[in-house]
C-alpha cells in the first residue's frame, strides 16, 4: 500500500469550470483511485468557490507563507482562480443613507430647498415705526408701576383653607359659578348652592374649600349651604365641612354632616366657655374635622378652629391697617389687677392700670368694667410677638396741659390730703393732679411725724409755690396759708408742747447679773496664786 502523501492531488478540469456559469453548483472532488481524501486541498476549493460568489475584504494583517506540502494547491493557481471571477463593483446610489457622504450627493439635485440666511440683528440699527409704537404704548404708563409692579398682587401666595374671602361672579357655565377672588386667584362653586343664577359682577362672600392643582382653581362654598357628603370617602382630616347640630350632652353636641353622624366636644364649640351646649342645637356650623375613622365611626369636629382661623385673617388685616397714635373704639373683654383687655375690632390689646385713669386707682375696676364700649389710644405695636398697647386716659384731656393756668403760682386753692409719706403729704388738686407738701412746710415749728398735722382724706387750703409741667410736679405749702406766731419778749417765740413719740428699741435691754469680769474667783487661789 503506497503512503498517503504520495497520491495525486484530485485536479478539477479546466474546460468543465470555465464553460460553467458561476451560479451552477460548484464540482465535488473526486478522490484518487485507492487513496483518501485530502482535506486541506477540500478546504481550499471551498473557500475559493466562496470568495467567487461573494467577495471578502483583503485582509491587511501580516500574510503567513503556507508550506509547500506534496498535496497542497500552489499560490499560482489559486490566484489564477481567483482573477477569473467577474470583479463587483459597489453602486453608491444603493448604499443606505448612513453609508454615503457628503461627496454622493449631486450638486443639480434641487429637491429639497435651501433656508436663505437670516441675517444677525444689530443694536445699533434702529427703526422709526417701531419706536413710534414704543412711544405710543408707554405714553399713559407710569414708570415706577412698570418696575414695581402692582403690589396688591402676591404672587405665590396660596389661600388658606376654611378662611372666608369676598368675591365677584364672573361668568355662570352649566353648573358651575366661576367667582374672582382677586387677581390672579380664581374659584369655582356649584349653582345648586345659590337660590338662583347669579348676575355677572355680583358680590359674593366665600369659603375657601380646597385647592386644585390640576385646574388651578379654588374650590369655593356659600357660608351657610350644605356642603354635599355622601359617605366616608368625601371626609379627610383637614378638611372643612358644615355640620348640622342635632342634640346636645354633657359632653358637646351630636351633629350630622350629610348621611354622617359627628360629635364635636364642648370645648370645640366656642372660643370662650360655653355654660350649656343646648343653645347650639338647629345650628349649622362651618366645622374642620379632626378625626374621621371609618372602621371605628368616630367622626370628630371642631367648630372653633373655624372661628380662629377667620380671627387671624382678620387679625392679619386688621393689624396692617393700624398705627401707633390712631383712636379707635373697643369692647373691654376681661379686666385683670394688672389692666384690662380690650377688644378693638379683631385685635386685642391690653390697657395697662397706669393707663386707664390720670388719677392714682387701686384697680382697674375704678374705671371700667367688662362690656364697656370705650374709645382708646394706640401707644404700641410689637410686630414680632403682635402685642398691642393701650391707653384709656390718652384718649381724654391731659390735665397738666394747662395747669399753669388753673393753678399760678402764688395762688391759694384747696383740696384734699390723698396720701402720707415720710418726707410730706400729697394733696389732689384736681383730677389728675397732685401737689406736694414738703414736711417742712407743714407748720412754723419743728414737725417730727407728719401724721402729727394731717390726715389723710382731710381738707386743706394751701398756696402752690411751684409748677412744672413737663415733670407735672407741684410743690404746695401749708404753713403759708397760717399766721406766723407772736414774738415772745426775748424775742423768740413760744414754742407749743408737743409729745415726743419715742419709738420701742429694736434690741431689748439685758437686765441681770454679767458674765465674767473680775468680780468673782477664777480658781487661781487652789495654785497659790493671787490676782
Amino acid at each position: 500500500m503506497s503512503d498517503a502523501n504520495s497520491l495525486p492531488e484530485p485536479v478539477q478540469d479546466a474546460s468543465s469550470s470555465q464553460a460553467a456559469p458561476a451560479a451552477s453548483t460548484p464540482a465535488q472532488p473526486v478522490p484518487a483511485a485507492g487513496g483518501p481524501i485530502n482535506l486541506d486541498a477540500i478546504r481550499r476549493l471551498r473557500e475559493n468557490q466562496q470568495g467567487a460568489a461573494s467577495p471578502r475584504p483583503e485582509k491587511r494583517g501580516p500574510k503567513r507563507e503556507a508550506a509547500s506540502t506534496p498535496g497542497s494547491v500552489p499560490k499560482a493557481e489559486s490566484e489564477s482562480q481567483a482573477s477569473d471571477l467577474p470583479a463587483e463593483s459597489i453602486d453608491a446610489e444603493a448604499q443606505a443613507p448612513r453609508y454615503k457622504s457628503n461627496k454622493d450627493k449631486s450638486n443639480k439635485d434641487q429637491s429639497v430647498p435651501i433656508a436663505p440666511k437670516v441675517p444677525v440683528p444689530s443694536a445699533r440699527v434702529r427703526f422709526s415705526d417701531e419706536d413710534a409704537a414704543l412711544e405710543d404704548a408707554l405714553s399713559g404708563a407710569n414708570l415706577d408701576q412698570l418696575m414695581i409692579g402692582d403690589k396688591s398682587v402676591q404672587v405665590g401666595r396660596r389661600l388658606e383653607d376654611g378662611s372666608r374671602h369676598p368675591g365677584k361672579v364672573l361668568k355662570v357655565h352649566n353648573a358651575n359659578v366661576f367667582i374672582s377672588l382677586g387677581e390672579p386667584d380664581q374659584g369655582v362653586v356649584n349653582l345648586l348652592q345659590f337660590d338662583e343664577p347669579p348676575a355677572e359682577g355680583l358680590p359674593v362672600d366665600v369659603l375657601i374649600r380646597s385647592f386644585n392643582n390640576e385646574e388651578g382653581l379654588y374650590e369655593l362654598s356659600i357660608p351657610g349651604e350644605t356642603i354635599s357628603v355622601n359617605d366616608w370617602d368625601d371626609l379627610t382630616e383637614g378638611g372643612v365641612v358644615e355640620a348640622k347640630v342635632e342634640s346636645a350632652n354633657t359632653g358637646g353636641v351630636e351633629c350630622k354632616v350629610g348621611n354622617v353622624r359627628g360629635f364635636i366636644p364642648m370645648s370645640q364649640l366656642s372660643e370662650f366657655r360655653v355654660e350649656s351646649a343646648a343653645d347650639f342645637v338647629g345650628q349649622k356650623l362651618l366645622c374642620v374635622i379632626t378625626e374621621a375613622n371609618p372602621r371605628r365611626g368616630n367622626l370628630v369636629l371642631s367648630h372653633r378652629a373655624v372661628l380662629e382661623r377667620e380671627k387671624e385673617a382678620k387679625r392679619s388685616e386688621r393689624l396692617a391697617s393700624i398705627q401707633v397714635g390712631d383712636h379707635c373704639d373697643g369692647t373691654v373683654r376681661k379686666v385683670l389687677e394688672f389692666g384690662a383687655f380690650v377688644d378693638i375690632g379683631g385685635l386685642d390689646g391690653l390697657i395697662h392700670i397706669t393707663q386707664l385713669s390720670w388719677d392714682k386707682i387701686k384697680h382697674p375696676s375704678e374705671v371700667v368694667k367688662e362690656g364697656d364700649q370705650i374709645k382708646v389710644r394706640i401707644d404700641k405695636i410689637d410686630p414680632v410677638t403682635g402685642k398691642i398697647g393701650l391707653s384709656y386716659r390718652s384718649a381724654q384731656d391731659n390735665p397738666w396741659n394747662d395747669v399753669e393756668t388753673r393753678f399760678p403760682p402764688g395762688s391759694v386753692v384747696r383740696g384734699a390730703v390723698s396720701r402720707l409719706a415720710n418726707f410730706g403729704a400729697f394733696v389732689k388738686l384736681a383730677t389728675g393732679i397732685e401737689g406736694l407738701i414738703h414736711i417742712s412746710e407743714l407748720a412754723h415749728r419743728r414737725v417730727a411725724s407728719v401724721s402729727q398735722v394731717l390726715q389723710e382724706g382731710q381738707e386743706v387750703e394751701v398756696k402752690v409755690l411751684t409748677v412744672e409741667p413737663e415733670t407735672q410736679r407741684i410743690a404746695l405749702s401749708l404753713r403759708a396759708t397760717q399766721a406766723k406766731p407772736e414774738k415772745e419778749s426775748g424775742g423768740k417765740a413760744p414754742e407749743p408742747e408737743v409729745e415726743d413719740v419715742r419709738r420701742a428699741p429694736a434690741v431689748k435691754k439685758f437686765e441681770g447679773p454679767l458674765k465674767g469680769g473680775t468680780g468673782k474667783n477664777n480658781g487661781g487661789e487652789l495654785f497659790g496664786l493671787k490676782f
